[in-house]
């Protein structure tokens, strides 16, 4: 993606990755998890998004391609493939209409969550 497809807001922002999971797992995988923990961690605070005892998030490749457009959508695709085989994140689908294909994302291991678990009723 060149210069002037970005916008004026993304090309100002500051994206981050945890150095172990670059190391680990590759550095396109390290943003794409760094980002999903961020939005899982949101979402336990706020008791949102917990189904069948996790907490999850949501986006499509097409939205995170927009977040990270130094990534193309079929990189983005092979990173959450290989986290999801490596089993660091869990795909699913908890979207409220049965034609939304839109991609649910949970960490294996919510320990790594830099916020304890809330108690939901749910």
């Amino acid at each position: 993606m060149t210069q002037q497809n970005v916008t004026s807001e993304i090309k100002d922002w500051v994206h981050s990755f945890c150095v172990d999971d670059a190391i680990k797992y590759g550095v396109h995988e390290a943003i794409l998890l760094y980002n999903l923990k961020f939005w899982i961690a949101k979402n336990r605070a706020n008791g949102k998004n917990f189904h069948d005892g996790r907490t999850w998030t949501y986006n499509s490749q097409k939205a995170f391609a927009k977040l990270f457009p130094y990534l193309s959508e079929a990189k983005i695709q092979r990173a959450l493939a290989k986290l999801a085989k490596l089993g660091v994140i869990l795909k699913g689908n908890y979207n409220k209409m049965r034609y939304d294909r839109t991609t649910w994302y949970a960490v294996a291991d919510e320990s790594l969550l830099p916020i304890s678990p809330v108690h939901h009723s749910n």
